[in-house]
């Protein structure tokens, strides 16, 4: 399968402790990642839609999980998944969403941050083309 970037997935989950909204980050070196630019035009002007389709070889899911499993894991670190609603950025990005520095930050940060729609395991074929297909907006 061929790749074109990196990804980073930021992980929403709720702390047992805190019971506040936290996020995991983790960079998956190598997937394919295309780009839709666009805009929808409604009375108010103009209102972006934006869509990705990521694919994930599963050569690269070392330690990823099932949306389920990953958050019933008490201790996340080193683990992670794909679920919708997760935020996803084109490239290696090192920052954490923590404290003052939100999704709103990133997206101000970053051109390339969606939110995850869909997710589809793509578990035909030979290994090397196996996949996740992600849907972002």
């Amino acid at each position: 399968m061929k790749t074109n970037t990196a990804l980073t997935i930021y992980n929403r989950y709720i702390d047992a402790t805190t019971r506040t909204e936290k996020y995991q980050r983790t960079v998956i070196p190598a997937v394919f990642w295309e780009n839709r630019k666009a805009a929808n035009v409604i009375k108010s002007g103009l209102l972006a839609a934006d869509q990705a389709s990521v694919y994930v070889p599963f050569t690269a899911g070392i330690n990823h999980l099932e949306p389920a499993a990953w958050q019933a894991l008490t201790s996340k670190t080193g683990k992670w998944t794909i679920a919708i609603g997760d935020a996803i950025v084109k490239g290696d990005v090192t920052d954490e969403i923590e404290g003052s520095f939100t999704i709103t930050s990133l997206k101000a940060k970053y051109d390339d941050v969606l939110i995850i729609t869909s997710v589809d395991a793509q578990d035909y074929g030979s290994v090397g083309m196996q996949h996740w297909q992600i849907g972002a907006k």
